[in-house]
C-alpha cells in the first residue's frame, strides 16, 4: 500500500483509485457505524474521497495512509451526523440487506452487524475497527483521539455485553 501512496502523491490518478478500491469497504463499515442513512453513508464516503485526493500531498507518513484516511471519514460522519441532528431528521435504521460477518472470531455463524446492534455507537465503531478493520488498540486511541486504556477497556466492556447477549439467546 505505502508504493501506491508514494505513486498517488507524484499524481498517479490510478495508484490513487487502487487505494480507494482496497479501503472502500472498510469505508463503507466504519460510515454504517456512525450513520443509519446509506445516502448519508455514500456522502461521507464521497466527501473523504475529495479530502484525500486534496491533502495526500500533506501525508507525511506512507505508511499511515489507512489511518489518516478513517480519521477524515469519522469526522466525515460526524459533520453529516451533527447537520442531521440540528435539522431534527429522524435517524430510524433502514433496513440495509448488506451486512457484514466477522471473519475468524468467536461470533462466525452470527450476523455482526445485527449482534452489535444493541450497543451504543461508540462501541460499535470500536469494535468494527477493532476486530473488522484489524486496527490495534493504540491505532484507535490516535483515529478517535481516546486514551489507550480506555479503548482497551470499552473492548473488554462490549465483548462482555455481546457474550452476555449472545448467551442470552440471541438469535438473528
Amino acid at each position: 500500500m505505502e508504493e501506491l501512496v508514494r505513486k498517488a502523491k507524484k499524481g498517479d490518478e490510478n495508484a490513487f483509485n487502487e487505494l480507494i478500491v482496497l479501503t472502500q469497504k472498510e469505508m463503507y463499515l466504519i460510515a454504517k457505524t456512525k450513520l443509519k442513512n446509506e445516502d448519508d453513508m455514500a456522502d461521507a464516503i464521497q466527501e473523504t474521497i475529495l479530502a484525500c485526493y486534496k491533502n495526500l500531498r500533506k501525508l507525511r507518513d506512507n505508511k499511515l495512509f489507512k489511518t489518516w484516511l478513517i480519521k477524515i471519514l469519522i469526522n466525515e460522519c460526524n459533520k453529516i451526523y451533527k447537520k442531521r441532528k440540528k435539522q431534527n431528521v429522524s435517524y430510524e435504521e433502514k433496513e440495509i440487506e448488506k451486512y457484514f460477518i466477522v471473519e475468524e472470531n468467536a461470533f462466525e455463524n452470527v450476523n455482526f452487524d445485527s449482534l452489535i446492534r444493541n450497543l451504543n455507537e461508540e462501541e460499535k465503531l470500536i469494535l468494527t475497527l477493532y476486530y473488522y478493520s484489524g486496527y490495534s488498540t493504540k491505532e484507535i486511541s490516535q483515529i478517535l483521539k481516546i486514551n489507550e486504556s480506555t479503548i482497551r477497556s470499552k473492548i473488554s466492556r462490549s465483548k462482555n455485553k455481546l457474550k452476555n447477549q449472545y448467551e442470552g439467546g440471541y438469535h438473528e
